[in-house]
């Protein structure tokens, strides 16, 4: 450019004054006015109100053509002007072209998902540094596909270390750098060909539990003399009858119960209202329990007496928990029958929907054969000799009729609440007329029935519960028949799941072998608790029971009998079922037939009849003893023929 004459971008300017000329010019070349317009932005200075920099990254600078190049532009498309002005001498101001601004360098995450490639399309060839921004690709390329395939055609670290220990302690070689269709992989192949989903054939053996080898029967009989007898005795009655009270005063008086806690379970009571339930708390040990002041289900406690130990299952005596006093009754060897002696309430449980009747018929047909009744709350009836006499009278008829032996049926007079004639003696002339012995004392001279001990074993779950770190699967219940010793494989029955014997608990005491009659707990090994639950019957492994789905059943009608549904009862096991044919009626005397195909079976009648269950088989055998009831009421009572 010469001095003194005017710069183009001068006479642009003027050029830019006129009208026509203006018009003109962006007619002839929108591309020139666009540049123009383009650079004047550039060119324009605007302070940044916040004074922040920012570092650009040099990837995300592209560089930008000499300014001579768009001087070019506008000198061909500006309208004549005198070549001869002056030009000032402008410095020059860098600008991107249009193309450079129309495209920006590839982000973070476009380089991650696509790697390379993206960086080619964009025309990046500029590599990052530590200092600016980096990033991993995930984008699978066919290079580092053919890579990653090499790197599973040579051995692995695992079998580089695995070659290296067999040429030592006899481990088998792995080959090195085995290719696809040699000899080790085509075997490996087959190998994978002969899996099958879900195949347990070749399960690790589980870990041994030596077996005892003790002549369980031989050891029994050695320790009968040292051993004090166990039994077992069920609680039952009409509801309100003070059947917990009586109990957990039996308790106190015994010793297993503390007087902080009575005063403690006293405060307790108070505070809801129930100050008399205090001794009842003893075994009604939930919160549902002790606010509605009736017992739910089954409570369990234990106490010794000189001569014997003692097990109190207290059944509810409220007819909707039916189901769970059948549950204590087929563990008992006898009963104790509670009865309320105040006015009117004798007579409640003793009409034809009372409990006392039931509960009399329920532990019968069990198997039950020694009953206590026990007269409670005398006390309120200032210990009246007559209402004791007819209580007595029309009990003793009652439970003759029902089964029950004379000779085995005795009658306490006493007081649950203030504990008089349980435990201790009453005081000199509160029982002028009573001189027979107390509760406790009565209790004493009733006998647990002789079990068969030698018998295949048979115990029915009452409990499944987590014995601990150690012992992760436990169950509990009381043995019926048989005997058991640690290392004994065992099968429970529906679930045909066999466990073996861990360790063996009697009345809360490790034990080598426990018998027929023993409340014990059976830690377990080799199972899960999901392959166990309530009422499935242990068996040992080489004698299982087989679980029935249609049977014949020996039984006393309690009410009319026809081809009816039915739910079945076998201690803590309940199913659906369905009396499908009434084969006969039977004489109670000497058990012949009476009647073939009878239409209907009367109360109190004996019969024969055919039961299918609805359901999945059940594990009984011939000789099981069941429950029947319909619509909340026991219909019948028998055996498995």
């Amino acid at each position: 450019m010469q001095s003194g004459k005017t710069s183009k971008l001068a006479a642009l300017a003027k050029a830019r004054n006129k009208a026509k000329a203006e018009k003109v010019a962006e007619a002839a070349s929108p591309a020139a006015g666009t540049a123009v317009s383009l650079l004047d932005r550039l060119s324009k200075k605007k302070p940044d109100p916040l004074q922040t920099t920012r570092e650009i990254p040099p990837s995300m600078v592209s560089e930008v053509p000499n300014i001579s190049k768009l001087e070019q532009v506008v000198e061909n498309t500006t309208p004549d002007s005198p070549k001869n002005e002056p030009v000032q001498n402008t410095p020059s101001i860098p600008g991107p072209e249009p193309d450079a601004l129309l495209k920006a360098s590839p982000s973070g995450f476009a380089k991650s998902m696509f790697g390379r490639r993206i960086d080619e399309a964009f025309g990046v060839e500029e590599e990052f540094t530590d200092s600016q921004l980096t990033y991993f690709s995930i984008a699978p390329t066919q290079k580092a596909a053919i890579k990653a395939k090499q790197a599973f055609d040579v051995p692995s670290p695992d079998d580089v270390v695995i070659a290296a220990q067999s040429q030592s302690k006899g481990i088998s070689k792995t080959g090195k750098g085995e290719k696809p269709g040699s000899s080790t992989t085509a075997s490996i192949q087959k190998g994978v060909e002969a899996l099958k989903v879900g195949d347990t054939s070749e399960k690790p053996a589980p870990p041994k539990i030596p077996r005892k080898k003790i002549d369980v029967v031989a050891e029994y009989e050695k320790s009968k003399s040292k051993r004090k007898e166990n039994a077992n005795l069920v609680v039952i009655g009409h509801v309100d009858a003070g059947k917990s009270t009586l109990m957990g005063r039996l308790l106190y008086d015994c010793g297993v119960v503390d007087e902080r806690t009575i005063q403690k379970y006293k405060q307790e009571a108070e505070k809801i209202g129930k100050s008399s339930f205090a001794l009842a708390w003893v075994l009604d040990q939930t919160g549902e329990e002790r606010a509605r002041g009736v017992t739910i289900d089954i409570a369990v406690n234990a106490f010794e007496t000189p001569r014997g130990r003692y097990t109190i299952l207290d059944a509810p005596g409220h007819r909707d928990f039916i189901p769970n006093m059948i549950a204590g009754a087929a563990q008992a060897d006898f009963a104790v029958l509670v009865i309320d002696s105040s006015p009117g309430e004798f007579e409640a449980g003793f009409n034809v929907r009372g409990q006392t009747k039931e509960h009399a018929l329920l532990v019968r047909s069990m198997g039950v054969q020694r009953i206590i009744v026990a007269v409670n709350k005398l006390d309120l009836m200032h210990w009246d000799k007559e209402r004791f006499d007819e209580i007595k009278q029309q009990m003793s008829q009652f439970l003759t009729t029902a089964g029950f032996q004379a000779k085995n049926v005795s009658f306490i007079p006493c007081s649950g609440l203030t504990g008089d004639n349980i435990a201790r003696k009453p005081a000199d002339g509160l029982i002028s007329w009573y001189s027979g012995p107390t509760l406790v004392e009565e209790l004493e001279t009733a006998k647990p029935v002789t079990k068969a001990i030698e018998k295949p074993l048979r115990m029915t779950i009452a409990d499944v519960y987590r014995g601990g770190v150690t012992n992760p699967v436990t169950i509990s219940g009381r043995i019926e028949i048989g005997n058991i010793q640690v290392g004994d494989t065992i099968i429970a029955v529906p679930g045909d799941e066999k466990a073996t014997v861990k360790g063996i608990e009697v009345d809360n005491q490790a034990a080598d072998w426990a018998v027929a009659g023993n409340n014990v707990q059976l830690h377990l090994a080799n199972i899960e608790m999901e392959y166990l639950k309530i009422g499935d019957v242990i068996c040992q492994a080489d004698s299982p029971l087989v679980p029935l789905k249609e049977f014949e059943a020996k039984i006393l009608a309690f009410e009319s009998l026809t081809p009816m549904m039915i739910d079945i009862h076998r201690g803590r096991l309940n199913a659906s079922g369905r009396i499908t044919k009434l084969v006969a009626t039977l004489d109670k005397g000497n058990g012949s037939v009476t009647k073939k195909k009878p239409r209907h079976i009367g109360p109190g009648s004996l019969a024969v009849v055919n039961i299918a269950v609805t359901g999945a088989p059940l594990p009984l055998e011939k000789g099981s003893k069941i429950v029947l009831r319909a619509d909340g009421l026991t219909v019948a009572a028998g055996v498995v023929e």
